[in-house]
């Protein structure tokens, strides 16, 4: 009864502007700079330390991203979660990764060594992750389940013109001035906690859902025995390893496997990947919050999965064409994922379940280019035509599929804390 009042408070503290178009386009903001600096470091970062450093070394300082990932959030998430009472408490915990993070950024700006860069990447990561999680969680704190999706459709914007300016733009000031690379990521960082705090900054004082309930172990334990939470998890681990193993290899893959030209990957591939993100992600959230989010991301999984698969099985250049309808599975996934997940948390554990659903996005990051360079590895002389490399698509493929019945499954469906069916 108590968490019920508490949720009832939440609702009329922050309802009015919590769905506003205004506020969640500037709740987004932080997700531009935080993947404007990932996609520096993970895309342009080896090339940095390739001139000093072999392939060892660079596999091992970017495999830090998703060391960080599966140790971190969840510490900083009961962490937050137990000092955290009011909404300044959970701004308080991004306000101090902040800096961590920028420093991490201006100090590789200063030296380009190895040995400054290997320093600068991991302080990044520990930052990157104690940011996100308090971060994250503000979320189901703030918003309301009635426009989750949409909520996640404005972040998910904000995160792939990150990405999107980082792979374009990072190519001509690596070329130009690497130091600069650097600086302009610190500085996406610092604009987008800039807008996060003016956004927050007059619903600082309003109390958090939940908050004085314990949290710990306990509280681990009982988001993974809840079965929504758990499904949604599952699910999330297996997108991550499909994606993170597509990160990894797609562009060997052509380049290697097929004998085409880096240029026709950036020239013809990635721009056919935007237009599927570009069509489908300003639609994604809303189509959730309307239809269900698990039916939506089950139905995006299907075709996502169908695609890689297809990809695996035909080489043929009208394959090409099924590529922008695949990226739209992959956006709708990307997009709607920690929606489904806001929809079922119990009111106490957000900062727990922003954490856990970071974890099961890290061990994607770190299993998932493993499977892939294995697959390709051993399953080299059954596809000889691409040098091994057509292996990864019956990797990434069958994970993507298995999360469809994941979704489907009855008993994975709890109504959520405010009442709201799924209708799975």
């Amino acid at each position: 009864m108590a968490a019920s009042r508490q949720e009832s408070a939440r609702h009329e503290d922050v309802s009015p502007a919590a769905d506003s178009r205004s506020f969640l386009l500037m709740l987004g903001a932080p997700a531009f700079g935080t993947s404007f600096a990932l996609t520096v470091l993970t895309t342009y970062l080896p090339s940095l330390l390739h001139r000093e450093s072999g392939p060892v070394v660079t596999g091992l300082v970017i495999g830090g991203e998703g060391a960080a990932g599966i140790v971190l959030p969840l510490l900083v998430g009961v962490v937050g979660d137990r000092c955290s009472r009011v909404v300044g408490d959970r701004l308080r915990f991004v306000l101090l990764a902040a800096p961590i993070c920028i420093a991490a950024l201006l100090l590789m700006a200063t030296d380009l060594g190895s040995a400054v860069l290997v320093v600068g990447a991991a302080a990044y990561f520990v930052g990157h992750f104690a940011y996100l999680t308090p971060y994250e969680a503000l979320y189901p704190d703030l918003v309301p389940d009635v426009v989750s999706g949409r909520s996640r459709t404005a972040a998910s914007a904000w995160r792939f013109a990150g990405l999107g300016a980082a792979l374009v733009g990072g190519g001509f000031l690596l070329d130009l001035w690497p130091p600069a690379l650097f600086l302009l990521a610190a500085g996406t960082v610092v604009a987008g906690t800039a807008v996060l705090t003016r956004a927050l900054w007059s619903r600082r004082s309003c109390p958090l859902p939940g908050s004085g309930a314990a949290v710990g172990l306990r509280a681990v334990i009982s988001l993974l025995r809840h079965p929504g939470v758990a499904v949604v998890l599952a699910a999330t681990l297996l997108w991550n390893v499909a994606l993170q193993g597509l990160k990894a290899f797609v562009v060997l893959f052509f380049t290697v496997g097929l004998g085409r030209s880096a240029s026709f990957v950036s020239a013809v591939i990635f721009p056919l990947v935007a237009v599927g993100l570009v069509a489908v992600v300003p639609w994604a959230g809303r189509l959730a919050d309307r239809l269900g989010h698990r039916r939506v991301l089950a139905a995006s999984s299907l075709v996502y999965g169908a695609g890689l698969l297809t990809a695996g099985l035909s080489h043929s250049v009208w394959v090409i064409g099924l590529i922008p309808v695949a990226a739209a599975g992959a956006g709708v996934v990307m997009t709607v994922n920690y929606s489904a997940l806001m929809r079922v948390l119990p009111a106490e554990h957000h900062g727990a379940a922003s954490g856990l659903f970071l974890v099961s996005r890290g061990g994607g990051s770190l299993v998932g280019p493993l499977l892939v360079g294995v697959a390709v590895q051993v399953a080299a002389p059954l596809f000889p035509a691409t040098g091994g490399y057509g292996a990864m698509w019956f990797v990434i493929g069958p994970a993507v599929l298995a999360a469809v019945p994941l979704l489907l499954w009855r008993h994975g469906t709890r109504a959520p804390h405010h009442g709201v069916d799924e209708g799975v």
